[in-house]
C-alpha cells in the first residue's frame, strides 16, 4: 500500500491499522510510512482542536469567544492578543491571559470570574476585580462577542 493511499485510508476512517490482507502486499518501508500518516494526522488534530470547545458552544445565550478578527497567543510573560483589522497588539498579564483561556473554553459571561476563583487562590478578590475589568474592556473593544 502506498503512502498516498494509507493517507487517504487513515484521513477518512482515523484508523492506522493495516488489514493482514494490505500487510502482505507492503514492503518493509511501510511502517516508516504508517509511522509518518500517524504523527502527521496527529499534528493536524492537534493544530485543528484547539478551538473547537469554544465552536462547539459559541450558539449557546451567554457564550462568550473571541471576534473573529482576534488571534490569542500565549507566551512566557502571559499572552498577546492580536486585532487583525486594525493591527492592534494588546500585551496581557497572566490574569488577561486566564480570562481570555476561560473565553476560548467557551466560558459564560455570567460565571466567568467565578470559574477563575476556582482555579487560582484569590484570597483578597484583587485577581477577581481584574478579571471583571479586563472582561468589561475586552467587550467593550469588540475583542469577544457573546
Amino acid at each position: 500500500m502506498s503512502y498516498e493511499a494509507l493517507l487517504r485510508k487513515a484521513w477518512k476512517s482515523g484508523d492506522f491499522v493495516v488489514t493482514e490482507a494490505e500487510a502482505e502486499q507492503a514492503d518493509p518501508a511501510d511502517e516508516a510510512s504508517r509511522r509518518k500518516v500517524r504523527r502527521e494526522m496527529e499534528e493536524i488534530a492537534a493544530r485543528e482542536t484547539w478551538d473547537s470547545n469554544s465552536c462547539l458552544v459559541a450558539h449557546r445565550e451567554g457564550i462568550m469567544k473571541l471576534a473573529p478578527f482576534v488571534k490569542f497567543r500565549e507566551e512566557k510573560f502571559g499572552a498577546v492578543l492580536f486585532e487583525t483589522r486594525s493591527e492592534k497588539v494588546y500585551t496581557l498579564s497572566p490574569t488577561g491571559a486566564a480570562v481570555v483561556r476561560e473565553v476560548i473554553a467557551g466560558a459564560e459571561a455570567s460565571n466567568l470570574v467565578a470559574k477563575l476563583s476556582e482555579k487560582f487562590e484569590d484570597p483578597t478578590g484583587k485577581m477577581a476585580q481584574e478579571a471583571s475589568a479586563f472582561l468589561a474592556q475586552l467587550k467593550e473593544k469588540g475583542l469577544v462577542v457573546e
